[in-house]
């Protein structure tokens, strides 16, 4: 009977050696607690044979993933090693195994987890030990490990979290770029090109730009094809249409699908690091009614039932976008009349319903005398408006121009609805001085113009310096004031005089006339003056004093100065020619008697 125990302990143990320890990935961790086979730490360290100096670990802590899209961990080992993922109480179970030793990356698809093990999975050897799925791998918590040697030397968790909701934005991007080729993300994150630069945040744009949906993804990841977007098997269930949501009365809606017909000419571009698909439809081929309520689409986002994601047709993501003729409005900021004390820049502004950052082209035209072509880039802003501004040093003056705006880059032509004449005025310095009344303050001159700026100086008939006008700033004046230096009197002639400056903007006597044709700008007028102010005769009272005083002297009386010329003498007198009253006269008479009587008797006493 002893014999008996010891022949069945023995074979009990010789059974334990030849079958070893179970496999760890076949087990999940409640299953390694519970195992029916119970081995005491003597036995294990007996039979395992484990190496210690072997290793092996995950290269980061839990590893977190999104239904349908891929997962990649990195895996050090000292030799050859097996992965482990899941077990049989979730459903999925698969074991990879790593050749060597090193560090191994390793990739799995969880949207493809329907298929061969090799072909969701990128690394290593895989086995998928719990058969195919049917659809990709459910949400949930996955027990991993490594095992090295046949021991387990580290463990963690793959979650895989639920699909999320999407949404999406309307972009729009100018024709004047071009989006760079599809691409799906298979090689890393799309680069967006000049594209990512002009994209602005808005849903109306003009025919042959593009209508952007940016959408922002969940589970698109490895199941998005950018050659095939019809929702089909070949597309993975995901579908790209474009439908016009207002056809007008008795019409069934315009409706084409991304990839299978030319109107719906659409550019992929995934950022899955950012987990964002840009959609870039071109437009040129999109119809234009004259209803702009017919022009109004819609872009929609799809996964069909070919999509093992979902159950039904479902619409994921969504934006509407409008096309509208190309209009443009261009005019000066000024006045289309540019003068020559104006600025040398000449600034135009316009609108148009071209999308933001689009490049319009603005030129000014002039076919002669000395023909000229100005062209100006202009980039629409935010508010649909652009500007451009002209350098016109070089330019004729004295012409008239064209002014319109083009976009050569859409073939767009838009002169019938932006031309317009531009005047380019000539240096032209003039003054005009009209007849008039002065107070002999100052006078008037009806009209200055100053290309360069300067004076008004006034001379007067024997040209002396009579008076002149402050500065005048370059330009074109009504009225100006010249102040008179002296006062003048009578009426009699004046001259003015356009005068430059040095640049200084005070008058000097050496400032240099205006000249053309190498005549002094000058006009002369007949000025009335007041007639000069007449001295009143003053009366001076004699003071009778107690002082005797000589005969007194008569004072003189003073008379008036006239202006106007002495008469000339009449006849051949020589005396002064002032007649003498009668009365005068007798007394004269008596008098020069009584003188005749008194020299006579004089005579007869000596």
């Amino acid at each position: 009977m002893q014999s008996i125990r010891t022949l069945t302990a023995l074979a009990a143990v010789v059974l334990l050696v030849t079958a070893g320890p179970a496999p760890a990935f076949a087990l999940s961790p409640d299953e390694h607690a519970h195992s029916s086979v119970e081995v005491d730490a003597s036995a294990q360290s007996t039979f395992a044979q484990t190496d210690d100096s072997a290793s092996g670990s995950f290269g980061s802590g839990d590893i977190t993933v999104t239904r349908g899209d891929e997962v990649t961990f990195t895996v050090s080992h000292s030799g050859p090693a097996n992965v482990t993922i899941g077990g049989p109480n979730n459903g999925f179970n698969l074991r990879i195994h790593l050749g060597g030793s090193g560090s191994s990356e390793i990739t799995i698809d969880t949207y493809a987890t329907n298929k061969n093990a090799s072909e969701f999975v990128d690394g290593g050897s895989p086995e998928l030990l719990s058969g195919k799925l049917s659809k990709p791998l459910e949400p949930a918590d996955y027990f991993m490990n490594v095992s090295v040697g046949g021991d387990e030397r580290d463990v963690t968790t793959l979650t895989v979290e639920p699909r999320g909701e999407m949404s999406a934005e309307s972009l729009i991007a100018p024709s004047t770029v071009s989006p760079p080729a599809s691409s799906s993300g298979k090689e890393g994150d799309a680069d967006l090109g000049d594209l990512g630069g002009v994209l602005s945040s808005d849903n109306r744009l003009a025919p042959g730009e593009y209508a952007v949906m940016k959408v922002h993804e969940s589970s698109l990841e490895t199941s998005l094809n950018a050659e095939a977007l019809s929702g089909n098997d070949a597309s993975n269930g995901i579908k790209l249409n474009v439908t016009q949501t207002n056809p007008g009365p008795n019409r069934d809606p315009r409706e084409y699908v991304a990839t299978a017909d030319p109107e719906a000419n659409v550019t992929v571009l995934p950022q899955f690091e950012q987990d964002t698909v840009y959609f870039v439809l071109d437009t040129s081929k999109l119809p234009v009614q004259k209803q702009s309520e017919w022009n109004k689409y819609k872009m929609r986002l799809a996964l069909t039932e070919e999509n093992s994601l979902v159950d039904e047709d479902t619409v994921v993501a969504e934006t509407a976008f409008q096309l509208d003729k190309p209009k443009v409005t261009l005019s000066p900021v000024n006045d289309s009349v540019h003068y020559p004390w104006d600025p040398d820049t000449f600034t135009v502004r316009g609108t148009t319903t071209r999308a933001p950052n689009t490049t319009l082209e603005v030129r000014l035209r002039s076919p002669k005398p000395d023909a000229f072509l100005l062209i100006e880039d202009a980039t629409v802003d935010a508010n649909r408006e652009y500007e451009a501004t002209f350098d016109l040093s070089d330019v004729t003056r004295g012409v008239n121009a064209t002014l319109w705006t083009e976009d050569v880059r859409s073939g767009d032509q838009f002169f019938l609805k932006t031309a317009q004449e531009v005047s380019l005025v000539a240096p032209n310095a003039s003054v005009r001085f009209e007849n008039q009344s002065s107070d002999g303050a100052q006078v008037s001159l009806s009209h200055v113009e100053v290309p360069e700026g300067g004076f008004v100086r006034i001379h007067d008939a024997k040209g002396n310096g009579v008076g002149r006008s402050d500065y005048l700033a370059p330009g074109r004046y009504e009225n100006v004031s010249a102040e008179l230096s002296l006062p003048l009197y009578n009426e009699q002639t004046l001259r003015a005089e356009l005068v430059t400056d040095d640049g200084d903007e005070a008058y000097s006597e050496n400032d240099t006339e205006y000249r053309r044709s190498d005549w002094v700008v000058n006009d002369t007028a007949r000025i009335e003056f007041g007639a000069p102010p007449t001295e009143t005769p003053t009366t001076q009272t004699q003071t009778a004093t107690p002082t005797p005083t000589p005969t007194p002297t008569p004072t003189a009386t003073p008379y008036p100065v006239q202006t106007e010329e002495p008469l000339e003498p009449s006849g051949e007198s020589t005396g002064t020619g002032i007649p003498l009253s009668p009365a005068v006269a007798v007394v004269a008479l008596l008098a020069a008697a009584g003188l005749l009587v008194r020299r006579t008797e004089g005579e007869k006493d000596e």
